[in-house]
């Protein structure tokens, strides 16, 4: 799927930029479609002297600095920057690969850019090159030129440079950026967890807010689809046996949780919303008192295992739901929160493996990890996949004092000796499944 979705380009390619067609693509020369901020024409491939260079990665960090766009080659264009002419480009994997290379090595940070192939059915090998670039949240990009960094962008049909003050508030605006996801975070995430029904059960929650905002038609259909999706269907990526049992809507969010009663949100809760935002939530222990039949605090007792799960399972599925549903994109900013903890609901992390025990020390806050990770990523069974979660959930145990977690590790491997036998033949099969490494090693 391409990252960068635009209204405004699709209905004049008439498709999505990933289904464009040979025959949408001579529209443009045929309605004498003009350049534009998001379009831009050229009638050849970029050559490989350091100039051609530097034009492509200028061209595309000025698109990723403006508003996204595409760069079309193979469509000539006159004196006024309307599209005259289809000459072609001639098309192999080779030269596709150039230019992501080009772009990474001269563009700082590197942005995303889909390179799309558009072949022409009666010429085979020629077509179309379509460079999609989507606005970036990472602005401002920078173009390497000699030993300085310019900072290109596009005005009208042109690319002009920021200048000092420019760049400047540019960066600014990024950081600020960065600030407002994560307080997104968190008012999604206390929305989710006002729903929740915690008197005995304890929670992790998981919310994530994608770079680039998307958005889905939310009606009837949609209801009804989602609710296909999801009623009586276990969301963990590990199977627990905890199914969805009602969907419904709020304003601008698909709603399920796991109790027939609309009005009570148990063992599983999710908000989906139009932006590509979302919260979810699985319980993960039925707190009880510390010593049965004696009157005390009641204590919850977070495995560490039915954490990972947990996690795990929270990330794909919002993911999901962001890149597939609401075509979101970029990056995702991504928090993990156990709730309920707080003095009168304490929480212990415990290992069910062998003989049990706790790990680390009682805790009285509730336990947070933030991150941010490519969306992409997370949407995907994999080993990014496993190490965003090893970074989340490595996060939180650290709040019981306890340095690590023991199920995965930072580059995605699967430690499955830390799998209780519950756990371990499901977890294995699944890590196979998507080339995830297993390995036997143990933490001393």
């Amino acid at each position: 799927m391409v990252a960068l979705r635009s209204r405004r380009l699709e209905g004049i390619f008439g498709a999505r930029l990933d289904a464009v067609s040979h025959a949408q693509v001579i529209t443009l020369v045929t309605n004498i479609v003009t350049e534009s901020h998001d379009l831009d024409f050229k009638a050849e491939l970029y050559g490989r002297s350091d100039r051609s260079k530097r034009d492509l990665a200028g061209d595309v960090a000025a698109l990723a600095n403006t508003s996204g766009g595409v760069l079309v080659l193979g469509i000539a264009e006159d004196n006024q920057a309307r599209a005259t002419a289809a000459p072609e480009v001639a098309l192999d994997n080779a030269e596709q690969d150039r230019i992501r290379q080009i772009v990474s090595e001269l563009v700082h940070p590197t942005p995303v850019i889909d390179v799309i192939p558009v072949d022409n059915p009666q010429r085979p090998g020629h077509g179309f090159l379509l460079i999609a670039v989507p606005r970036s949240p990472m602005a401002p990009h920078a173009v390497k030129v000699d030993k300085g960094l310019r900072y290109p962008r596009r005005y009208g049909t042109t690319t002009t440079y920021l200048a000092e003050s420019q760049v400047a508030a540019a960066y600014r605006e990024r950081f600020a950026g960065f600030q407002d996801r994560f307080e997104d975070l968190a008012k999604l995430e206390g929305q989710l967890l006002d729903r929740l029904d915690v008197s005995d059960q304890t929670f992790v929650a998981v919310t994530l807010v994608p770079d680039m905002a998307g958005d889905f038609v939310l009606n009837k259909k949609t209801l009804n689809e989602f609710e296909q999706e999801v009623r009586s269907k276990d969301p963990h990526v590990i199977r627990r046996g905890v199914t969805f049992q009602n969907a419904s809507v709020g304003s601008r969010r698909l709603i399920a949780h796991g109790n027939s009663n609309a009005a009570t949100a148990t063992y599983l809760a999710c908000e989906l919303h139009q932006s590509g935002a979302g919260a979810f939530a699985t319980f993960i222990d039925h707190r009880r008192a510390e010593q049965m039949g004696v009157p005390s605090t009641p204590i919850s007792r977070i495995g560490d295992e039915d954490l990972v799960v947990g996690v795990l399972s929270g990330l794909r599925f919002l993911a999901r739901h962001a890149r597939d549903r609401a075509a979101a994109g970029g990056n995702a900013a991504v928090r993990a929160t156990l709730w309920p903890v707080n003095e009168e609901t304490p929480a212990i992390l415990v290992q069910n493996r062998s003989f049990g025990g706790s790990l680390g020390h009682q805790v009285i806050k509730p336990p947070v990890a933030t991150g941010t990770f490519d969306l992409d990523d997370l949407a995907e069974d994999g080993a990014p996949l496993v190490a965003a979660t090893s970074a989340l959930t490595t996060g939180l145990i650290q709040h019981f004092g306890y340095p690590e977690t023991l199920q995965t590790t930072s580059d995605g491997t699967i430690r499955i000796r830390y799998w209780h036998q519950g756990y371990s033949q499901s977890v294995q099969k699944w890590a196979e499944a998507c080339n995830v490494q297993i390995t036997q090693e143990t933490v001393s």
